[in-house]
């Protein structure tokens, strides 16, 4: 630990300060309490006043904190300050080389790669995309850990000899779609049809709020199981609409195929929302450009990679790993419904 001496020309309290940053991190973890103030003055046979001005800066770079009738504490940012970390976030093939998948999750996924992208300077890291395909054991010695893409092969994992975390993407899908319904519901609509994915409960749900509302459930002959690009959400616009029905609202499982679902509409003279309203589901940005703005239950795609980027940190920095809680929705109303 460095000793104060009174003869340089440096101050007291920097000396103090840089004494204090070396002593803490050396010797302290975020757990334990700090020293007080006047264990330090006596340590380094200093005034009281000058550990505090030295105190007072660590406490405004937000390396440490106060907490009343507790003591003073290392923040986790005084952690992330002592060491960056080089990552390698490594894609998987299904999901980024794969055109089916590509064509209708690039959105939420580009999204979720802003989100790691974003965060490399408050969390002290540098990121590299690695292509799955291109992984190889030699990048071992290139990286400090890895963020891991859902979908990436067992056999690429087995290669890694460095720490990682498997990055999530899940969302609060039941709490998305039961307020989506409950909106709908506020709406009277007098016949709903779906186009989408059905699993995960989604047509359970929506059907549970709409009958607490005292409306009928989504007849199944109006649900259309479809893939997930718009080019298939289309097709099952074309089959619903060739039974005649009186639809009067379509919920889509995403907002992709919600756009899918609109550009038949127009094609077919069909006005929106005047005839047909049409929802999406999952927010992402695309949703607000498309003519019209499509109405959707929103998530924050970008906190999957910001969890992503705290988790490698923890591991790498032997810390706890925080607890990932699944986005909840938020409602957006635009010109897609009535």
């Amino acid at each position: 630990m460095d000793t104060i001496d009174r003869k340089k020309s440096t101050s007291l309290q920097l000396q103090v300060y840089n004494a204090l940053k070396k002593w803490f991190v050396s010797s302290f973890t975020q757990e334990e309490t700090l020293p007080t103030e006047i264990f330090i003055a006596e340590k380094f046979s200093v005034s009281r006043g000058t550990v505090r001005t030295a105190m007072d800066s660590l406490v405004k770079e937000g390396l440490i904190e106060r907490i009343p009738g507790r003591g003073s504490f290392l923040t986790q940012k005084f952690q992330i300050n002592l060491k960056k970390y080089n990552i390698g976030v490594i894609l998987s093939d299904i999901d980024f080389f794969t055109n089916t998948i590509w064509e209708y999750s690039w959105f939420s996924h580009l999204e979720i790669i802003n989100g790691i992208m974003s965060n490399n300077v408050d969390y002290n890291i540098s990121t590299v995309l690695i292509s799955e395909k291109h992984f190889s054991i030699e990048d071992n010695d290139k990286y400090d850990g890895y963020i891991v893409w859902p979908y990436v092969h067992n056999d690429t994992i087995s290669l890694f000899t460095i720490p990682h975390v498997l990055l999530k993407y899940e969302i609060d899908m039941i709490q998305g779609f039961s307020l989506l319904a409950e909106k709908i519901a506020e709406k009277r609509y007098e016949n709903i049809s779906f186009i989408g994915f059905t699993s995960g409960k989604r047509i359970e749900t929506i059907n549970g709020v709409l009958e607490n509302n005292g409306q009928s459930p989504i007849d199944p002959e109006s649900i259309f199981e479809c893939g997930g690009s718009s080019q298939e959400a289309y097709r099952s616009c074309v089959q619903l609409l060739k039974k005649n029905p009186p639809v009067d609202c379509i919920i889509c499982s995403t907002d992709y195929r919600a756009e899918g679902v609109m550009q038949y509409l127009k094609e077919s003279g069909i006005s929106i929302p005047d005839d047909i309203s049409v929802y999406g589901f999952d927010g992402t940005q695309k949703s607000s450009s498309i003519l019209p703005p499509i109405s959707t239950c929103s998530f924050d795609w970008t906190y999957p990679g910001l969890f992503a980027v705290k988790a490698i940190r923890a591991l790498l920095d032997e810390q706890k790993i925080p607890e990932y809680i699944n986005p909840e929705g938020v409602f957006i109303e635009r010109d897609s419904t009535r």
